[in-house]
């Protein structure tokens, strides 16, 4: 995890505890965050980290999240998950 101005960039492979030090450095500061991007080529490990970054972009709209943004295919070793942005 790394900030920049109003700009957090995340590694996608986090573990349980590296998700909730997310999720407890990111709600005091939601309102100061203008972008949540993520590290090139990391890949997702867990549905507990699409499911805060859902639960950011609900809160706070206007969050820039790309990773949510378009068109994804994300295999877990449990499944597969698909989804398609829509405004």
């Amino acid at each position: 995890m790394k900030i920049d101005g109003d700009i957090l960039t995340i590694d996608l492979n986090l573990s349980m505890d590296e998700i909730v030090t997310l999720e407890e450095f990111v709600r005091p500061r939601i309102e100061y965050i203008e972008r949540i991007e993520t590290e090139d080529g990391s890949v997702l490990s867990s549905s507990a980290l699409l499911s805060l970054l859902v639960s950011i972009k609900k809160t706070r709209p206007e969050i820039e999240i790309p990773f949510l943004e378009k068109e994804q295919t994300i295999s877990f070793a449990s499944g597969t998950v698909h989804w398609k942005y829509h405004d």
